[in-house]
This record gives C-alpha cells, structure tokens and sequence, in this order.
C-alpha cells in the first residue's frame, strides 16, 4: 500500500514537470508563429510598397 502511494506520488511530480516543459515548449511555438505572421504581413507591406513606387516610376 505505502509502495503503491510512493509511486503514485513519483508519477505525479514527473507529470507536473512534463506539463510545465510542454507548457514551455507552446510558449515558444506561440512566440515562433507570432513572429512569423509579423515578419509576412511586414513583406506584404514592402511588396505594395515596392509595387506602388514602380508604377509611379513607369508612369502607370
């Protein structure tokens, strides 16, 4: 009975810390995905600007 709630016990304190690592590890995709969503919309912008500055050069 003690062996069975020592082990219970050991289970538990390794889930908490996969859970806090799998925690961790969504922050960083979170982090990842934002970033990559700002870096594209930033390269849409630079793209209109860029189409936006040649047909004023080109005359369109």
């Amino acid at each position: 009975m003690i062996g069975m709630m020592k082990a219970t016990a050991g289970r538990s304190r390794n889930t908490r810390r996969e859970h806090r690592a799998q925690h961790e590890h969504v922050l960083r995709m979170q982090k990842v995905v934002g970033f990559a969503i700002v870096a594209s919309g930033l390269a849409v912008i630079a793209a209109q600007a860029l189409q936006h500055a040649l047909q004023h050069a080109l005359g369109g």
